[in-house]
């Protein structure tokens, strides 16, 4: 069965001996603090890294008004689902300057006739949260918990550690998600090739 947010939730609220909730509204002072800091805690653990789970690509809408000064392109941010953090902007695969204005992407150089992508991190649904990534937001919610339930600093402290331990283990792991890039040696032989006959410039 697909794991929720109350699941997610009521797992933090346990491990600070607190009762579990069945929704965010609840008529309970679990389900009231878990509907005020749930999202935050959420997102913010999301924005912690490139998490390969919750990464998005699309192809960026070029809007008709140009922005107001040092930039001529504006280009539209995806809204479904919402950016988190950015990773790349690309044109033909190859990272491109940019500037985020609001919900925009401002450039230079690449209109009408360019096709600009946007790699990005996404408010993913918990159905598709790693079993790696779930725990360490299940430590993030029981620290935050201790302080709103509590008011306990040790419980604070204890699970705020092993949310860092956790999100360390979880970040490994995600690296191993995507395939490793080969290095290009060309550049390194023709470098040594020329060092060889003399033609280094210093």
């Amino acid at each position: 069965m697909a794991v929720t947010k109350v699941d997610i939730a009521s797992r933090a609220l346990v491990l600070v001996g607190a009762n579990p909730i069945s929704s965010f509204t609840d008529n309970s002072t679990e389900a009231l603090i878990t509907n005020t800091i749930y999202e935050e805690v959420v997102e913010s653990t999301l924005a912690e890294s490139h998490w390969r789970f919750a990464m998005g690509q699309k192809e960026l809408s070029l809007l008709a008004d140009a922005p107001t000064s040092r930039y001529e392109y504006a280009y539209q941010m995806p809204t479904d689902p919402a950016v988190i953090t950015i990773m790349t902007v690309t044109n033909n695969d190859n990272p491109i300057p940019y500037a985020r204005y609001e919900d925009k992407i401002y450039l230079n150089g690449y209109g009408s006739e360019s096709k600009v992508y946007m790699d990005y991190v996404f408010r993913q649904d918990e159905s598709l949260f790693p079993t790696y990534f779930r725990l360490a937001l299940i430590y993030k919610l029981a620290s935050a918990y201790g302080g709103a339930l509590g008011r306990d600093a040790d419980i604070i402290n204890s699970y705020e550690t092993k949310a860092e331990r956790q999100l360390i283990k979880a970040r490994n792991i995600a690296s191993q998600e995507t395939t490793s890039k080969k290095l290009n040696t060309t550049r390194f032989i023709a470098e040594r090739r020329s060092s060889r006959s003399g033609l280094v410039n210093y």
